[in-house]
């Protein structure tokens, strides 16, 4: 069983440990343009790669987005009260608790503990916070409120929404691609997930963090309150087998470091921020393995 996690978890701690030491160097890492080709090139292409190939249903798919929007729904909630009681900003910290790293680090340890179903079935997991972190985590930590058509139209920029309608089209009317369309896309499908993860240690190298106490509070509600509403979703919905493991694992996952990113551009309280990334990121490589030991 040990060595089974191990090889699940390796390649996914191997990765991100090369970006800390990166980051830790004095070796320039072109953060912002990575972060742009992924989003831009690298994870459309994975959204289409990993559903074309992947044998999974339309409706097991829907099944996991639905469980994700519910359990964003429950965690925001209880997040609102939480930081509130604590008298800390909603605005600063809701972020960091709801939105969680389902792509950087969710989606590789889903295809290497549950395969290429369990990448697909994570994506539509990722997609799911992805839009609303795009959408309602933008507007939250704003400064200015640009407005729901403004905001629709940033959103509809996104190379991401429309690889989900390709996506989805593909699975529901069950085409193939034509091969040299299908390896060109896996081609460059392939550099998304080192990438992330290269970038992620790099970007929690550099975090400047503070309120170390506050900060493993709001990560046990992170986390904790995740897999919470997960269990709770996932009984409710009646999900089985691979789509249940990939929503109770992509709901442990610790802050995004999107969400920290985004307290800088609108002054949010970034340290704060900063500091739920990193303890939460801790928290999860002691949550990760406790619950694939019980899933695998």
């Amino acid at each position: 069983m040990l060595f089974e996690l191990w090889n699940v978890i390796a390649p996914v701690l191997v990765c991100t440990a090369i970006g800390v030491f990166w980051g830790r160097s004095s070796t320039p890492y072109a953060a912002e343009f990575v972060s742009r080709a992924v989003m831009n090139i690298g994870a459309p292409c994975l959204v289409v790669s990993a559903i074309s190939q992947a044998e999974i249903s339309g409706q097991g798919f829907a099944q996991v987005a639905l469980a994700a929007s519910l359990i964003f729904i429950g965690t925001a909630a209880l997040a609102v009260f939480v930081i509130r009681y604590s008298g800390g900003d909603v605005r600063s910290l809701l972020s960091a608790v709801v939105f969680p790293n389902n792509g950087n680090m969710g989606l590789p340890l889903c295809l290497f503990a549950f395969g290429e179903e369990g990448l697909a079935l994570a994506l539509a997991f990722f997609l799911v916070q992805m839009t609303a972190l795009m959408t309602g985590g933008v507007a939250l930590m704003s400064r200015a409120n640009k407005g729901l058509v403004p905001m629709l139209r940033d959103l509809a920029k996104q190379p991401l929404i429309y690889s989900i309608v390709v996506a989805l089209w593909l699975l529901s009317s069950g085409t193939t691609l034509p091969l040299w369309i299908d390896s060109t896309v896996a081609l460059l499908a392939g550099f998304t997930i080192p990438l992330m993860l290269i970038t992620l240690g790099v970007s929690l190298s550099n975090l400047a963090t503070t309120g170390w106490w506050r900060s493993i509070g709001f990560s046990v509600l992170r986390i904790g309150g995740g897999l919470v509403f997960a269990w709770i979703v996932v009984s409710l919905l009646g999900l089985t087998g691979t789509a249940k493991n990939v929503v109770l694992l992509q709901s442990i996952m610790p802050a995004a470091v999107f969400n920290y990113l985004l307290a800088l551009k609108f002054d949010r309280d970034p340290n704060a921020v900063a500091g739920i990334v990193v303890a939460s990121t801790v928290m999860a490589l002691v949550a990760v393995p406790l619950l694939l030991a019980l899933l695998l």
